[in-house]
């Protein structure tokens, strides 16, 4: 008995199921990693979480811009969807995925576009800012500046230099004080006198942290009380509403200048549009004053825990009541907050408003950590604010 078989019938027949097929694996796929981390290596590993960091903590650990987004461990698992944020276990994507970052990952993975493109091309990009030339920035290191490096520069044992005064020029004595601490933070001097910042720089224009180098090497050798008008006159480019002349506040003018401090070292690697978040962290000054905080929420009603993490340069405290010294005004800060009432929390697990328990806490404590006290607090009757008594003790 013999069978006719139509040969191009057959062919066609199979290769219809073949692209059926893929079509249908790449869909699964496609669907699976918009809510899950889509890797080779899909085991997990349990690994318990590292400790918080307090604030007496003063162990020097490398910063890591592989770890984790929830809970700090080293991994390279990674959101397959922005290819952003880091995770070590489907657990903690799934509460960062649940806290906010399912809002936030179409953000990272439009913005990430334009690298990623790039990177395909060449692991080693070169990244051009419009104020002048800049270095080649390796994705495959992800750090701007070695931790070692920063280890050598926090442990430098150079004696140093004695105090030196600085003149008053017309109400800016807000601007000294700051101008003060930052010459006696020893790892930013360190940098500053034995690796100096302006052979390295990129900009064409004022850059106040070549300035600052000025500043410094000046007050080094200087034995009596100078000016700092080079830096005073330049207010307005530190900072968009500092004046020369007028009586401006310190904590603002330290976080301006602090902030400058770090648009210049990331302007050397095409500026802070070109460079990812977790690389924006390893920079110098992010080693100097860099941080991390975290926001828990508990719902009392189906205590879904849900954490936020932000980096920090300073910590502003308020002083509350008779608190007599530091340690007080820091357990003030990292007390449990009730939100009641009008300040209902919207839990994602009950998807209603419900009473909960609010806590900031220092997840990362910076290796040297600036703190603002406030004294003023505002009125009951909202009326103006009020100046608080005596000072805590340090």
């Amino acid at each position: 008995m013999h069978v006719a078989v139509d040969l191009n019938s057959y062919l066609q027949y199979v290769l219809t199921a073949i692209a059926f097929v893929v079509t249908l694996l790449y869909l699964v796929k496609t669907t699976a990693s918009k809510y899950f981390v889509v890797d080779d290596d899909s085991n997990f590993e349990s690994s318990a979480s590292p400790p918080t960091a307090g604030f007496g903590d003063r162990r020097m650990e490398p910063a890591t811009p592989e770890g984790c987004g929830v809970c700090g461990n080293i991994t390279k698992k990674q959101c397959s969807r922005c290819k952003m944020v880091k995770y070590c276990s489907e657990a903690c994507q799934r509460s960062h995925w649940n806290s906010g970052h399912k809002f936030k990952c179409k953000d990272f993975q439009l913005s990430g576009k334009g690298s990623s493109l790039q990177g395909r091309k060449s692991s080693a990009v070169s990244l051009t800012h419009a104020s002048g030339t800049s270095k080649i920035l390796d994705h495959s290191k992800k750090v701007l500046f070695p931790y070692e490096e920063f280890l050598e520069l926090f442990n430098w044992d150079s004696p140093g230099f004695p105090p030196c005064g600085l003149l008053n020029c017309g109400n800016s004595c807000f601007a000294n004080v700051v101008l003060q601490c930052l010459t006696y933070t020893k790892p930013l001097v360190a940098y500053l006198l034995e690796k100096g910042h302006l052979r390295e720089c990129r900009r064409n224009g004022w850059c106040f942290l070549c300035e600052f180098q000025h500043h410094v090497e000046r007050a080094s050798r200087s034995q009596q009380p100078f000016s700092p008008i080079n830096i005073l006159s330049r207010l307005p480019n530190i900072g968009g509403n500092l004046g020369y002349g007028k009586q401006e506040d310190a904590h603002e003018f330290m976080r301006f200048a602090i902030d400058m401090m770090q648009s210049v070292c990331l302007d050397e690697f095409g500026g802070e549009k070109a460079v990812p978040p977790n690389t924006q962290e390893t920079t110098l000054i992010q080693h100097i004053f860099g941080g991390h905080l975290q926001s828990q929420v508990i719902c009392t009603e189906c205590s879904n825990v849900s954490n936020q993490f932000e980096n920090m340069m300073d910590l502003t405290v308020e002083i509350h009541g008779d608190a007599e010294s530091l340690e007080e005004c820091l357990d003030q800060f990292t007390a449990r907050e009730w939100l009641d009432g009008d300040n209902l929390y919207k839990c994602d697990g009950c998807n209603d408003y419900v009473k909960a328990w609010k806590r900031l806490m220092v997840r990362r404590a910076p290796n040297i950590l600036t703190i603002a006290l406030k004294r003023f607090q505002v009125l009951q009757d909202c009326s103006g604010a009020e100046k608080t008594g005596a000072l805590p003790q340090l």
